[in-house]
């Protein structure tokens, strides 16, 4: 499976962008102008960094080179928003922070007033922001359905294996916990069945490292399939996924009637009516729509995107049968509704 989404990616791109380029052009005028970026800093005032002589310009360079350095993965991780990425680059920045802070904070004597002030807040934010967002990222690990639930309170009808004997099912927990904070309620479930879920798990691995097709297009069509089949879990999961492929909630919100809605090219429409073709019972591709799909895709990218859309099918109807409902991923975000839950309510509007 994908990794989970960075919540609430807006502030951390707020907060790590502002850092990033900050640090990032400070770095420059370190790195290339040594002696101005001792004399000058800040800019239109200086006097922070040559109050506290001597100048040496091979720390200058260092200094900017690190700048540069922890600035361009910071901007890196705030454009790409992968949780690990994510994640790293925080650790990493914090790691120059917290010492740079605190040697400055023993080190106020040459700061006067309005200098003093702006060195402890400037020097305070920039470990409180970086620390807010990296407990938030902790925080948003996915919250697991109680092992121990009775079916009926929001437990799956199967009890989950809670700790595995054999020693492969132990090994695809920790990376299920790794890479989610916690062992996803499928993987649970399914573990009642070793030889399953390690092919089952061999599948979602090789579909997840497929890139022949388009990722936005073969997730749109993912969570197409998720909204029609009505699996409150894949529902869940797939709306917080496909926000780190660059789809947008008002996309989402369209998905429903993406006929009419202009926020969607034609590639993204075929794809869509290919997952609304294939999700049918019976399935119901119409020769037309394959032609139109044969059109725009090769052989390998039409292959990749069946597969992903039929895995989803399985997955809705595993999840179904079996009671696997959300857990959490999209808590605080929007999460698409069912395909005929949405229909009746506006139907009922």
């Amino acid at each position: 499976m994908p990794e989970r989404a960075v919540p609430h990616p807006i502030a951390f791109r707020a907060v790590m962008g502002a850092l990033g380029l900050v640090q990032t052009v400070n770095g420059v005028w370190a790195l290339f102008f040594p002696r101005s970026f001792y004399a000058d800093f800040p800019p239109g005032r200086g006097g922070w960094v040559s109050v506290l002589p001597a100048y040496n310009e091979h720390l200058m360079t260092d200094v900017g080179g690190l700048f540069v350095a922890t600035g361009v993965l910071l901007l890196v991780a705030a454009v790409r928003m992968e949780r690990v990425l994510v994640a790293t680059s925080l650790v990493v920045w914090l790691l120059f922070a917290v010492p740079h802070t605190v040697w400055h904070l023993f080190n106020l004597g040459p700061y006067h007033g309005s200098d003093l002030v702006g060195n402890v807040v400037s020097l305070a934010l920039t470990v409180v922001l970086p620390g807010a967002l990296l407990a938030l990222l902790a925080r948003g690990a996915p919250v697991g359905v109680s092992a121990g639930a009775a079916a009926g309170d929001g437990a799956a009808r199967i009890r989950g294996v809670d700790r595995p004997r054999n020693p492969l099912l132990r090994y695809v927990y920790w990376q299920t916990r790794r890479r989610f904070g916690n062992v996803v309620e499928p993987v649970r479930v399914t573990a009642h069945h070793a030889p399953l879920l390690l092919g089952y798990g061999v599948f979602e691995l090789v579909t997840e490292r497929s890139h022949h097709m388009d990722e936005r297009l073969k997730e749109l069509a993912v969570l197409k399939a998720s909204q029609l089949s009505g699996c409150e879990w894949c529902m869940d999961f797939g709306s917080a996924l496909v926000r780190t492929k660059g789809i947008r909630d008002d996309e989402m919100r369209a998905l429903l009637e993406y006929r009419e809605s202009d926020l969607f090219s034609d590639d993204d429409k075929v794809v869509i009516e290919y997952a609304e073709a294939m999700t049918r019972t019976p399935v119901d591709v119409p020769d037309a729509l394959f032609e139109r799909l044969r059109a725009r895709f090769d052989e390998a990218q039409l292959v990749e995107l069946t597969s992903a859309i039929a895995l989803e099918n399985y997955r809705g109807r595993f999840n179904w049968a079996l009671g696997i409902q959300s857990e959490g991923f999209s808590e605080g975000a929007y999460c698409v509704p069912p395909a005929l839950a949405a229909k009746d309510a506006a139907a009922q509007a």
